[in-house]
């Protein structure tokens, strides 16, 4: 039954991105919260790059519900600052979020393919 846990990965991946989107403080908590949801889904780059365009949703709703309610102010500001408009700022939010979500999963996966499963045995350990 493949579908119920590439299902389990999205609903994973989407409420546990949005808390470290929301409440984390920095964009790199929501990558290392990815990487160790992508430690524990083995699936591929299938998997990554859903990740990736979970993540890219979740940072656009995220930037629109913050910019809509006090009509832009701040978006505006940054927008001329980097010389492009609100929508294309709000582009270059969502790629963001999807680059952190795809290098997030793809990091773990490798993470779990490189880290021995089982710990080692301790040579001195055994009883006589």
């Amino acid at each position: 039954m493949q579908s119920k846990g590439f299902l389990l990965f999205l609903v994973s991946v989407a409420i546990l991105g949005t808390i470290a989107t929301l409440w984390l403080p920095h964009w790199s908590g929501s990558l290392y919260v990815l990487i160790i949801v992508g430690y524990f889904f083995q699936g591929g780059w299938l998997y990554s790059f859903s990740a990736g365009g979970i993540m890219a949703l979740i940072w656009l709703i995220a930037a629109l519900s913050w910019d809509i309610p006090n009509h832009g102010l701040l978006a505006e500001r940054i927008a001329a600052l980097f010389g492009v408009s609100r929508p294309i700022l709000w582009f270059i939010t969502s790629l963001i979020g999807f680059i952190l979500g795809t290098l997030g999963v793809a990091l773990g996966q490798a993470l779990a393919r490189l880290l021995p499963q089982k710990p080692p045995r301790l040579n001195g350990s055994r009883k006589a």
